[in-house]
């Protein structure tokens, strides 16, 4: 059961579009559930491992975590105001900045990570093996830019 009533499940079986939606928010909501148990939220865990390993610009941020600019920002800025992240001046062009993220975002990243891990590794469990690797391929493979 889905906020806002049930979902039909015939139709569930027989549209792809609707598999995918279901099944997203499902697992989003698992995710951002046990995030929550530390103060997260899905998209600033996605925030956090976007910047783990070398800093990135805004428009960077903005394309590599899909989202719309000014959801970008309020993410980093939140991100900065809880010490997670920093921003600092892109060292070619002055009117840019570049995001990095703190030694407390490192640690809060590495507790987020084990907990979505877990999260993972249950649903991984009812699946199987064969069934999460096939699933991975196929999304992988749906994910990947055209072209």
């Amino acid at each position: 059961m889905f906020p806002g009533g049930r979902i039909d499940a015939e139709r569930v079986t027989d549209d792809l579009v609707e598999l995918l939606t279901v099944t997203q928010r499902r697992v989003a909501g698992g995710v951002a559930a046990a995030l929550a148990e530390d103060g997260g939220t899905l998209d600033g865990y996605r925030l956090l491992r976007a910047l783990h390993g070398s800093g990135r610009t805004m428009g960077e941020l903005v394309a590599a975590l899909h989202l719309p600019a000014p959801t970008c920002t309020r993410l980093v800025d939140a991100a900065v105001d809880q010490a997670l992240a920093y921003r600092l001046p892109h060292p070619d062009d002055g009117r840019k900045v570049v995001v990095h993220l703190s030694e407390p975002g490192r640690d809060r990243l590495g507790r987020w990570e084990a907990l979505v891990a877990a999260h993972e590794s249950a649903l991984a469990a009812s699946l199987g093996p064969q069934r999460v690797a096939a699933l991975r391929r196929a999304l992988t493979e749906l994910a990947a830019p055209e072209g």
